[in-house]
């Protein structure tokens, strides 16, 4: 982990030179209305396939 001072005071400049150069991007929230990325809508897809298999197996299980 963090061995001595001189280690820290490197890792709480970088924090602060990150942290000072974050002030100046403005956060632009999402626009809703547009479809997602197809990443997204693949991922979704592929859940709820899981979950449909799954529930149809522990239906056929229970009979």
């Amino acid at each position: 982990m963090i061995k001595d001072k001189k280690e820290i005071a490197a890792i709480s400049a970088v924090m602060a030179l990150i942290s000072s150069e974050c002030t100046q991007i403005a956060y632009q929230a999402p626009v809703w209305g547009y479809p997602s990325h197809p990443w997204a809508a693949h991922g979704r897809a592929t859940t709820m396939q899981y979950r449909d298999i799954t529930q149809r197996r522990i239906i056929k299980r229970s009979r």
